[in-house]
């Protein structure tokens, strides 16, 4: 088959899933990125690299819920700076090139020898701030864009001196790349990199400001550099979970050595499909809410209780904000040229009012379509403009939702645990006025 590299500047410049279902050729595309974190459980046949360039995608697993519960939940880079997830984009890794890509991003620095790319809770290196160049394939899945890596090349002091990498960044876009990233420096991260990476050659420590655009300031003064601390995912860890790995390329012997070709020369290397089944579900766990079929409870005991301790038979009925809407609202109904309407899935942040969050998705057709109120996706065109300004109206507001434990099947075998929103759209606004706490 024949193949084709972007010329996409950014990861939200890839194009949408319905792009690569009508190509007849393999995609390709090159782009700098900071590396987050690299894992490969043993029983797996695979690993998973994570990657950021600050900008956002909506149709990577990673961005709506359907990656593996053993990923890293939330990324840091330096003190204050947390990603969101649809900054956050999932890349699979071949089993192959796991150690490979291990020692060479364990040349950045001495540091990574403080991270471990088998151990779940020591995978997640964001705070490292390494940036590199990748190519890796895309390609749809499941209505969603996947990437498969095929190399990377680490950006070291060694390499940024060399004219021809230099220029070699250059046609990748690395000035917009750099011009997102330092808006995310702290003293902490500058600190960190300096060694390592030539951040003086565009910033000084006198010009880091105490606060940049782009990030979400932690509630506490924490660094993220680990994954979940355990397998009992709560209602509030619903967040997520990311998984990143990296390698860089080989460095050229000589200043002006023709860099490694990141076009398509590797594009085999990737094309091993073929992984063990591993299952995240759990046996079912009798609890105080198995003999209910709807439950009325205050958001701060839905957002505190153990997913996996959930009985799936039993609705929880729960007032709260419904705080943002996943995919952005504009973008939630696609319409292909000459091709069936489609809809994402959706993710609708609730928060109450101590802060806590939980996360009601939409992920099957059935709950699309239940969802809006319709037999068939295509129900909507009709009412989209209603749809939209009702969800306008929405965001923002108290609502009253149901929700109850589901299982995602994912790619390989995974499954995972979320909250499917069982209400109606035309409902959440009936609130109730709930006084006594369960």
């Amino acid at each position: 088959m024949s193949s084709t590299v972007l010329n996409s500047s950014s990861i939200s410049e890839l194009p949408s899933p319905e792009f690569f279902g009508t190509s007849n050729k393999f995609t390709y595309v090159n782009l700098p990125v900071v590396c987050l974190a690299l894992l490969r459980r043993p029983e797996w046949n695979f690993g998973f690299m994570l990657v950021t360039d600050f900008t956002e995608y909506f149709h990577n697993p990673y961005a709506v819920g359907r990656s593996p519960e053993s990923l890293p939940e939330s990324f840091s880079l330096g003190n204050i700076f947390a990603l969101e997830s649809s900054k956050v984009f999932a890349i699979t890794v071949p089993r192959d090139k796991m150690d490979l890509y291990w020692r060479d991003l364990c040349s950045y620095s001495p540091r990574m020898r403080n991270y471990d790319p088998q151990d779940e809770k020591r995978c997640n290196f964001a705070q490292e701030g390494i940036i590199a160049m990748i190519n890796m394939r895309v390609k749809s899945y499941s209505m969603m864009t996947e990437g498969w890596l095929t190399r990377i090349q680490i950006c070291n002091r060694t390499e940024m001196k060399k004219s021809a990498f230099k220029a070699h960044l250059k046609k990748f876009h690395f000035g917009g790349f750099m011009t997102r990233f330092l808006k995310h420096v702290d003293k902490t991260l500058y600190d960190t990199i300096l060694p390592s990476f030539p951040i003086d050659s565009y910033l000084k420590p006198e010009d880091i400001a105490s606060n940049g655009a782009g990030g979400v300031k932690r509630p506490y003064d924490e660094l993220i550099t680990q994954a979940p601390k355990s397998r009992s995912i709560s209602a509030a860890q619903i967040t997520f979970k990311q998984q990143f790995t990296q390698r860089p390329a080989e460095s050229p012997e000589e200043e002006e050595e023709e860099l490694p070709s990141f076009g398509l020369d590797h594009a085999n290397e990737t094309q091993n499909t073929n992984h063990d089944n591993v299952s995240s579900q759990r046996p079912a766990v009798r609890n105080k809410w198995s003999n209910y079929s709807v439950s009325r409870v205050s958001f701060s005991t839905i957002s505190s209780m153990s997913m996996h301790d959930t009985p799936e038979v039993t609705m929880f009925e729960t007032t709260c904000v419904l705080a943002n809407i996943l995919p952005e609202i504009d973008l939630l109904f696609v319409r292909p040229y000459k091709r069936t309407m489609k809809i994402p899935p959706i993710k609708l942040t609730l928060t109450g009012s101590k802060n806590e969050r939980i996360f009601a998705e939409l992920h099957t057709e059935s709950e699309i379509n239940k969802f809006f109120g319709v037999q068939e996706v295509e129900e909507v065109i009709p009412n989209i403009e209603r749809i939209s300004n009702k969800l306008r109206q929405l965001t923002g507001s108290q609502i009253k939702i149901r929700l109850q434990k589901a299982l995602l099947n994912l790619d390989f075998g995974y499954q995972k645990e979320y909250w499917a929103c069982r209400t109606q759209l035309q409902d959440l606004g009936d609130v109730w006025n709930y006084s006594t706490q369960n």
